[in-house]
């Protein structure tokens, strides 16, 4: 098939440096001239549906019942108007007086709304997202402006403007669903005070408009998220264009301990994580700028490596589903996706692929619509009454928040990033042919008309009356819905009367169990969900869904099984389940979805009923077993530990040394979730002794891992020899060593004061340091004190890190510091921030008194070191800099820093910017790496970046490692005001040093 696309454009070498002298990006073209600068895929045309002064900078379109459209206008952007002024951001009602298909007039609806996002029709007005709020706005008198202005839930994350609240959308189960990006925030209704508060940290937000519901949702979308025919979701971040919502909302939440958190999936055929992209259009200037000085720095500092602009996704928005009738049948379900920075259009064609689908571009070997104007910025898509695509471009000439834009560059280009905040296009896509038919509003039809209108063949109208009918709760149509869910041809519109039906309460046992007989599999697959609400009636027919020959009946089937009380034929379900899809990882969380008692009873009867499913060794397996064990020792009832353990020694499948490791290594995970309570069960203990013998050196590492959380005998308690054992893995003396934390304090703390004291091993010093911090009493404390001063720099970490762990410890720590025990130098420059913010009262007062130097104006030492700017660093000595002062929280080169932003992109940065950054660490915290500090019932303290979340526990990522801990046991959970990077760096470096830093960050991490 022959497109009309040119060869992608590659932009490297002496071709970078001929496009630096073209100059500055041109100007804004006319609306008619922006058309002749498209190109679009055969059998597509582009028409202009709007422009400015009508449309300005707009980033959300919705049709009402009525068939009139409205805009959100996004001018707050990039930045907040200053404290004192109104936002500026606004909705239009578009009006097209004279019925030609362009919009010649326009009313503002609503003014002075903050950074709004979202919009969609409701009850004869419009949700709006405008963080922190989500709105309810109406015009009850006919002019078009709003006169009712509700706050339906606030409390939403005030980050920057491509992480704000957006995109909420009218889901066929009759929820509204939210974009938050998982951005923290504490969401309430302020007409419902009674209601607790909704964590959205790390979440997404959905709410019921009519039961008064409101509850964090699954996904993870930035700006674009759109849903099917068949109700399945799909959604964009950033340089991941396409991702699938595999795992409907509430289901991962039933299991609180599981080890996952993601439920989507990147179905990109074509390139992971960021696809590749077709663009017509020339890189900006800035790029430009931006490439070439990183291309001189990788040829001063990195030979070989090469800056390029080969046209991937960088700023993926607006995933939108198509439901229309006026393209051909095979783009029923596609997805379009607009890319911003690479001014076009991107479109994929989904096809099933087990629980999920999998993506494919169209065209094979271009856009679907692309620009050479760089002023294009298509952003968001509606699906229109016609049945049309449309576009919405926010036609900026910068799309790129200044954060990611060199500072030397944007001076040097004297960049606006407003420019364009006057204009704004939104166009229409449609086929060749003669023109499009302009279909008429829906506001004014019956109930028994709205319920046909679900056989249309555009989906715009099905979902209207859909909604419509919901809004209404007629009951004179639940006949008409009966019929149409029973025997209607069109498979769509079964599944709406079926939702619509459950929206207004009427839905039935008799009809949801036909429903499960239906001959299409979306329907099925709806049936089995709504089957949950008729539990134990249609228990059976859900179970024996599970044997469907579709995918996704099958998996939805596994997720219903497990909302079903915990019986004998449940857990041989989920069993069969695991069987049938061995290798798929959905299936796998499906089944692990169930609450935490199924675990090991559906382990059991898969071993029993399944063993070749355990035959080969594959990661998903893995992944079950281990994921089994957590759950088991996270919840340590003593009657499951045995019943799994058992399954582990065999006889049977599991009695396999990868197993063996894989469920030890899971158990000791779920185990540490409750640190301070030991086992004691003797068969137990029992289990754990004959695995530390094993010889496989994986299953006796495991095994020591889960073994120092019970009580072990005497005669091991007080015997550390492998630990010494020169002639063993390090690993496993290590492991050895932490077996010890399972001996009483008396009995162990000889043979770990000895290991604390033997210099040759640092990370073996560093396990016996932690080892002694489980201990209560002095005398582990005063171990730990005597050995901070000759340890070395990796062992002293560990060693400040087990003394500030409980008050009492960290008092002891500063009171040696007071008498000069310890020098205040011998207590890393992070523990020290940690004491300042510590919990207690007390230590606070001490550590002030004790380590703190007269705090110093950090503007006056950011200015005292302006002459750093001007030396000449050496970015290998820079290296070595980095390395002893700052690779402990950052990695370098695209590596996940443990609790330090990833530095890969830090090169965009001037050094003026980067000099602040190190001397003032607390000028801009980013959130996602605020530190928070949280208290245990057992009076420990532990802090670190909040990493995952669920209904149960909580995981913060430390300096060396990762700790969970369930909630129950959480006394209290707060976020520090101050960064964890030290101030003060001044002082480890000279200002040589410092240049040599700047130069080595520069040089394109």
């Amino acid at each position: 098939m022959k497109h009309w696309a040119e060869p992608p454009i590659c932009w490297t070498g002496a071709s970078l440096l001929a496009l630096c002298c073209c100059g500055h990006t041109p100007g804004p073209l006319s609306p008619e001239e922006a058309l002749r600068s498209f190109r679009i895929a055969e059998g597509f045309r582009i028409e202009l549906y709007a422009s400015e002064p009508h449309v300005v900078d707009p980033v959300e379109m919705a049709f009402d019942e009525h068939g009139g459209a409205y805009v959100a206008e996004l001018l707050d952007n990039p930045d907040d108007p200053p404290d004192g002024e109104e936002p500026l951001s606004r909705i239009k009602h578009l009006e097209d007086a004279d019925g030609d298909g362009r919009v010649d007039g326009h009313t503002v609806f609503a003014d002075r709304l903050l950074a709004v996002e979202g919009i969609h029709p409701w009850r004869g007005g419009l949700i709006v997202t405008a963080s922190p709020d989500i709105l309810f706005l109406k015009d009850t008198d006919g002019d078009h402006v709003a006169d009712v202005r509700e706050v339906l839930y606030t409390g939403f994350g005030l980050r920057h403007v491509e992480l704000r609240l957006s995109n909420p959308r009218f889901g066929l189960d009759n929820w509204f669903y939210v974009a938050n990006s998982g951005v923290p925030g504490e969401v309430t209704s302020p007409a419902r005070p009674d209601l607790p508060p909704v964590s959205v940290r790390n979440r997404e937000f959905r709410f019921h408009p009519l039961r008064g519901l409101a509850e964090p949702s699954t996904g993870d979308a930035q700006f674009g998220q759109s849903y099917n025919a068949w109700g399945h979701w799909f959604i964009t971040h950033n340089t991941v264009h396409i991702r699938h919502t595999v795992v409907p909302p509430g289901y991962v939440r039933r299991n609180p301990y599981l080890a996952f958190e993601e439920t989507e999936q990147d179905i990109s055929d074509h390139g992971r994580p960021a696809a590749e992209v077709y663009a017509i259009s020339q890189p900006q200037q800035w790029r430009i700028d931006r490439t070439t000085a990183r291309s001189r720095r990788y040829a001063e500092t990195r030979p070989g490596r090469e800056e390029r602009l080969e046209g991937h996704f960088t700023a993926a928005s607006g995933s939108t589903v198509y439901v229309g009738d006026a393209f051909p049948s095979k783009f029923a379900g596609s997805v379009f996706v607009g890319e911003g920075n690479g001014n076009l259009v991107h479109c994929d064609l989904l096809r099933p692929d087990g629980a999920t689908y999998a993506a494919s571009r169209w065209p094979a070997d271009a856009a679907f619509l692309a620009s050479t104007d760089n002023w294009f910025r298509p952003v968001n898509f509606a699906n229109g009454p016609d049945g049309s695509l449309y576009v919405l471009d926010y036609y900026r000439q910068y799309l790129e928040h200044p954060l990611f834009i060199p500072e030397s560059v944007k001076a040097r280009l004297n960049m606006d990033f407003r420019a364009g905040d006057t204009l704004g296009r939104i166009y229409r896509i449609v086929p060749d042919g003669p023109p499009v038919a302009r279909q008429g509003p829906v506001a004014a039809a019956t109930s028994p008309r709205l319920a046909a209108l679900l056989e249309h063949a555009n989906g715009w109208h099905r979902r209207t009356a859909h909604r419509l009918l919901v809004e209404r709760q007629d009951h004179s149509v639940e006949g008409a819905l009966r019929e149409l869910a029973l025997s209607s041809p069109v498979a769509q519109a079964r599944l709406h009367a079926l939702w619509v039906l459950e929206g207004i309460n009427a839905l039935d046992q008799e009809l949801v169990g036909r429903a499960l007989q239906d001959r299409h599999p979306a329907v099925r697959e709806s049936a089995v969900r709504l089957a949950e609400g008729f539990t134990p009636a249609l228990s059976e027919r859900v179970r024996e869904a599970v044997r469907d020959p579709d995918d996704r009946v099958s998996f939805q089937a596994t997720l219903s099984t497990g909302s079903q009380p915990l019986t004998a034929e449940g857990a041989a379900t989920l069993a069969e389940s695991l069987a049938r899809h061995p290798a798929d990882k959905w299936f796998h969380v499906a089944v692990l979805s169930a609450p935490a008692d199924f675990a090991v009873p559906v382990l059991e009867t898969a071993a029993r009923l399944h063993p070749n499913l355990f035959r080969a060794a594959s990661q998903p397996a893995t992944d079950y077993i281990r994921s089994v064990a957590l759950v088991a020792g996270a919840r340590r009832r003593t009657g499951e530990l045995r019943r799994f353990l058992r399954l582990l020694a065999g006889p049977g499948p599991l009695a396999e040394a990868s197993w063996q490791a894989a469920g030890l290594d899971g158990l000791a995970a779920g185990l540490a979730l409750r640190r301070s309570r030991r086992l004691e069960d003797q068969p137990i203990i029992g289990v754990l002794l004959d695995f530390l013998d094993h010889p496989d050196p994986d299953v006796r590492r495991a095994a020591a891992s889960a073994a120092r959380f019970v009580a072990l005998p005497e005669a091991l308690q007080a015997d550390g020899p492998a630990a010494f054992d020169r002639a063993r893995p390090l690993a496993e003396r290590i492991a050895a060593t932490y077996l010890l934390q399972g001996a009483q304090s008396s009995d162990a703390s000889g043979t770990l004061e000895e290991l604390l004291n033997d210099a040759s091993e640092p990370d073996l010093q560093a396990a016996a340091a932690r080892a002694l911090g489980s201990f209560d009493g002095p005398e582990a404390t005063r171990i730990l004190l005597a050995a901070l001063g000759q340890a070395s720099p990796r062992a002293r970490s560990a060693i400040t890190e087990a003394l500030i762990r409980t008050e009492e410890r960290a008092l002891a720590l500063l009171e040696a510091v007071a008498d000069g025990r310890i020098a205040p130098g011998d207590i890393p420059a992070v523990t020290r921030i940690r004491l300042s913010q510590h919990p207690g009262s007390r230590v606070r007062q001490a550590a002030t008194a004790s380590l703190s130097a007269a705090p110093r104006d950090r503007d006056y030492v950011v200015r005292e070191h302006l002459h750093v700017l001007r030396l000449d660093g050496d970015p290998r000595r820079g290296k070595a800099v980095f390395d002893e002062e700052c690779s402990s929280c950052h990695l370098r080169q695209s590596s996940r820093g443990r609790i330090g932003p990833d530095l890969s992109g830090v090169s965009n940065r001037s050094k003026e910017d980067l000099l602040t950054s190190i001397l003032d660490p607390n000028y801009a915290i980013e959130e996602r790496y605020r530190n928070y500090i949280l208290e245990t019932a057992d009076g420990r303290f532990h802090d670190g970046i909040l990493v995952a979340e669920t209904s149960a526990k909580v995981t913060l990522r430390g300096e060396r490692e990762d700790v969970s801990i369930l909630k129950d046991d959480i006394v209290s959970l707060r976020q520090s005001q101050v960064s964890l990077m030290p101030e003060g760096l001044e002082e480890a470096f000279d200002a040589n040093g410092l240049a040599d830093l700047l130069a080595y960050l520069q040089a394109g991490l």
